[in-house]
């Protein structure tokens, strides 16, 4: 599912930015391919569990109790690898996009992506100057603009075939004391 994200991230802004040019995933590790030439390049950068969403009760079935989907937080670098004048010109317009449209419904979506989730929350984060050093250490390249979103909520469903995944039959809570 967290592929599917990322293409549907990219053929939105290829759909409502056309002449954007070509959008491509790139990991943005120095150990890859190198940068393509004049390109937006979208580069997923984490996976977290949705804090908010981290600790949901299990939910009853008729065979017992399971864990709910898991709600992910996905974290992406944009960036844009021609000349620098370019590059701002091309994230403004991203930034635009992403600001002005900032929930993508299931019309906005790919079809596998919109039957799974309904919609994606695509949110600017702030970055401190230490994190994005880190970030771009870590990938072994010098610094670049780029923006950096992150996106909620993938929900994943891990057991979607509970058979011979197991379920849980029985939930107890002792507490300590207690009578």
């Amino acid at each position: 599912m967290i592929d599917q994200v990322t293409s549907a991230l990219v053929a939105h802004m290829q759909a409502r930015l056309p002449d954007l040019g070509t959008v491509q995933v790139h990991s943005l590790s120095a150990a890859e391919t190198p940068f393509p030439a004049s390109n937006v390049v979208v580069a997923l950068i984490a996976v977290d569990a949705h804090e908010h969403l981290r600790s949901l009760p299990l939910v009853e079935t008729g065979d017992g109790f399971e864990r709910p989907p898991l709600h992910l937080r996905l974290s992406y670098a944009i960036t844009f690898t021609g000349a620098h004048a370019d590059a701002q010109t091309n994230l403004a317009r991203v930034l635009a996009l992403f600001h002005t449209v900032p929930i993508l419904r299931t019309a906005e979506l790919t079809p596998a992506v919109g039957a799974e989730l309904g919609t994606l929350t695509v949110q600017l984060r702030n970055t401190t100057a230490d994190e994005r050093n880190h970030i771009w250490t870590a990938w072994g390249r010098e610094a670049r603009l780029a923006l950096y979103y992150t996106v909620d909520v993938a929900l994943v469903d891990l057991l979607a075939d509970t058979r011979g995944w197991g379920s849980v039959s029985e939930h107890r809570v002792d507490y300590l004391g207690a009578p």
